[in-house]
């Protein structure tokens, strides 16, 4: 095996610039967009042409990997500027792309958002990790970086793979998503963990490793 093959359109081997791994899919996506350039096509067509394809390449590399912010700001900028322009380099962008990956009743046109998009696909598979527990997947990543806990209270740990880093990085969108159910609170930290529909409130010093369990009589629940 060496650094120039790939598996599904990712290199086998990824070298320490991140930025020179996914330089390919990002030249895949200029390329693309590059060919259309060449023909007159109205808005709503160009439209079109970016939500089912430009955007629908980097969908396999971005559910395994985090890109790099360079390479998902270049993706972004080259998808914008064919937006607004259609033969020219130079054009007005008169609404910011940001604006444009907003949904259509907020004024936007609906555009995915690349980094944003990443990590929605990263945080899928951060859900297996919570809920597929047994699967090869799951049974793989916690002998390796979670023998003694769960995904949620895990940490990098040392020589972490690309894959996890990606994973941890996306896991901050599950929690901002979910909430505990409470259950035996066994697992649930009372300081840190969601599960209430406020921030907890304390008077006085706070024991971060109390647990809601703590909090529950057994007799009576």
């Amino acid at each position: 095996m060496n650094d120039y093959e790939k598996y599904l359109g990712l290199p086998m081997m990824g070298g320490k610039s991140k930025v020179a791994t996914f330089k390919e899919l990002q030249e895949r996506i200029t390329k693309r967009v590059m060919g259309w350039k060449e023909k007159f096509i109205s808005k709503a067509e160009r439209e079109i042409l970016i939500k089912t394809i430009a955007q629908a390449i980097p969908t396999y590399s971005m559910s395994i990997f985090k890109i790099p912010k360079v390479v998902g700001d270049s993706i972004n900028s080259t998808l914008a500027k064919y937006y607004w322009g259609q033969t020219k380099d130079e054009t007005i962008h008169w609404i910011n792309w940001k604006k444009l990956c907003t949904q259509k009743e907020k004024g936007g046109m609906e555009f995915r958002d690349i980094h944003a998009f990443n990590l929605a696909m990263l945080a899928k598979q951060a859900w297996r990790l919570l809920h597929h527990t047994h699967s090869l997947f799951y049974r793989v990543y916690k002998a390796r970086y979670f023998p003694n806990c769960s995904f949620l209270e895990a940490e990098l740990g040392h020589k972490p793979s690309f894959v996890w880093r990606s994973l941890i990085a996306a896991r901050e969108v599950v929690v901002r998503g979910s909430r505990w159910r409470v259950g035996d609170g066994s697992r649930i930290m009372v300081s840190s963990s969601n599960w209430l529909p406020h921030k907890p409130v304390f008077s006085g010093d706070v024991d971060h490793t109390l647990r809601v369990a703590d909090l529950i009589n057994r007799d009576t629940w």
